[in-house]
């Protein structure tokens, strides 16, 4: 096999695993990983407190480095993973948390178009509306919800989502993205304890 042929397969591969990942719980090699681009220091603030080990240094940095794979897929955001995928404590947790500093900011993990834009909480949901919302704040948990999220559309009729956000996404409904392109910020707003990124691949 040649080296664009073997180069094209470990891109491939790499997108498979981002998506396993976020469906199977298999993500410290997806979220602390190498690759192109540059490299930042990740904050480990604690969220999940009860699922979880504390984070017991403010500041902590993990130097990981996030490129678009030749399939196409990104991290979200850079950090390490933190509660998992339907772990046996948490068994409807449907997607895996990245540990993150409040503001950094959120990627589209492939491209696609944005398909939702939701407040989340409590059990009630609602559109943008331009004005303060409930999930403006932080939330806490027990309060239920994702918070601030956004979800996209990607070829093939995989979807992600992004929960927790600081505030709305800073995307809209309808609008194509590229693997990479900011769309949002760490937040900790609705069933949280703590700034982190939600993630789901459906």
């Amino acid at each position: 096999m040649g080296r664009v042929a073997v180069a094209i397969a470990v891109g491939l591969a790499g997108a498979l695993l981002l998506v396993a990942a976020a469906t199977a719980g298999v993500v410290s090699s997806v979220i602390g990983g190498g690759g192109a681009g540059s490299c930042v220091g990740a904050v480990h603030p604690d969220a999940y407190a009860t699922h979880e080990t504390r984070a017991t240094t403010a500041g902590a940095t993990s130097p990981v480095c996030a490129g678009v794979s030749v399939g196409g897929w990104t991290r979200p955001v850079v950090g390490e993973a933190g509660s998992g995928f339907r772990t046996g404590d948490r068994p409807g947790h449907d997607g895996v948390d990245i540990m993150a500093a409040r503001g950094t900011v959120v990627r589209a993990a492939a491209g696609g178009v944005v398909v939702r834009l939701r407040c989340n909480v409590g059990g009630d949901s609602w559109e943008p509306t331009g004005g303060p919302m409930p999930c403006d704040s932080d939330g806490y948990p027990g309060l239920g919800g994702c918070g601030w999220y956004a979800e996209i559309r990607h070829p093939g009729d995989v979807v992600t989502r992004y929960c927790h956000l600081i505030r709305q996404p800073t995307v809209t409904v309808g609008e194509p993205v590229t693997a990479g392109q900011p769309i949002g910020h760490v937040g900790s707003s609705g069933n949280s304890s703590g700034p982190h990124l939600h993630y789901e691949a459906h």
